[in-house]
């Protein structure tokens, strides 16, 4: 498998996400009144998201030597992982922001992916990075995954979790009872609260 068809792959199937959560956006904001928002540093996280694509596209570093299998079974996570994340974007609908906040009239959305985990977008966009990694057996993008992007998904999730929490109250808190945080089936490592 070449390596330019996991970078165009895994670029453009990003691309396709970031189109239609753009899209989304401007179509939710409209009207939209903000109530509260995340800290500053869940804000502007996003700003950095460019950065692996930048390795897949450079790759510096080693590559691990992975199977054919093994790298076609990556670039289905690829896609699949940006699928999800964009299922997850359409159910939440008006709720939808790439920012961390909550708005008049937010409510908890418990249908479709978030009956499987609380921030499905963030679970998508870990499973399209997790199949990059595969795909590509990149070091550099297995260390800045597992050291960067995962604790930054991580990090952006807990902040909106004590955003909706304190706005959302018991509602919320009856959901996160019921359903994962991040990992689907994860109750058993402290994913449920």
């Amino acid at each position: 498998m070449s390596g330019e068809l996991v970078a165009w792959t895994s670029a453009l199937s990003f691309l396709v996400y970031g189109s239609y959560a753009t899209r989304l956006r401007a179509r939710v904001l409209r009207g939209r009144r903000t109530v509260a928002t995340g800290g500053a540093l869940a804000q502007y996280l996003p700003y950095f998201i460019w950065v692996p694509y930048v390795v897949i596209a450079v790759r510096p570093g080693p590559e691990l030597p992975l199977s054919d299998a093994v790298r076609w079974a990556g670039l289905v996570l690829v896609v699949g992982g940006i699928g999800f994340s964009i299922w997850s974007a359409r159910t939440l609908g008006r709720h939808f922001d790439m920012e961390v906040e909550v708005h008049e009239g937010h409510e908890v959305v418990d249908h479709g992916p978030f009956a499987i985990v609380r921030h499905p977008v963030y679970f998508g966009l870990a499973v399209h990075l997790i199949g990059s990694c595969l795909a590509t057996g990149n070091g550099l993008l297995i260390a800045g995954t597992l050291f960067g992007a995962f604790p930054t998904l991580y990090l952006r999730a807990a902040t909106e979790e004590r955003l909706l929490r304190a706005n959302l109250g018991p509602a919320y808190d009856a959901y996160a009872r019921r359903v994962p945080m991040l990992i689907p089936f994860g109750a058993s490592i402290g994913t449920r609260r």
